[in-house]
């Protein structure tokens, strides 16, 4: 009776370390899919050539740099550069070239902008202003 109780005692033991550490790694595995989502959502916005809906992710204000124009915009200013930007260079395809993220919480992206007139690099720069992640620097430039 003894064997078979430490027996029992062993089994759900290991059941349950296996139970947490699972658990704990796909918690894991969901927080890295969540970041990574954001990132490639924004790029989908950009791929869309839709001003409005790029606006969608963008703080209150923006630091905005189109080519040779920068400044600090509001959401609105910002989407009607972003607008003025899409219908002078309709986008063929956006893609990832790189991803990170500061100790601080902020996160970063560089991407590659095609379109008819060449290529563009634009940094995107995201970090959580109390309601989610937001866009509070975009920057376009021709690569």
């Amino acid at each position: 009776m003894g064997k078979v109780l430490f027996w029992w005692h062993n089994y759900w033991y290991r059941y349950g370390m296996l139970k947490k550490i699972t658990l704990s790694l796909l918690t894991l595995v969901s927080l890295t899919a969540m970041t990574a989502d954001i990132f490639d959502t924004v790029v989908q916005t950009l791929k869309s050539g839709q001003a409005k809906e790029v606006a969608k992710y963008f703080n209150t204000n923006v630091a905005l740099t189109m080519l040779n124009d920068e400044g600090i915009y509001s959401k609105q200013q910002a989407e009607v550069i972003m607008k003025n930007f899409f219908s002078q260079n309709p986008p063929k395809n956006v893609t990832i070239q790189h991803r990170g993220a500061s100790a601080g919480g902020a996160k970063f992206a560089v991407a590659i902008y095609e379109c008819a007139q060449g290529n563009f690099r634009a940094y995107i720069f995201m970090k959580d202003a109390g309601n989610g992640m937001l866009i509070h620097e975009l920057r376009i430039e021709k690569d």
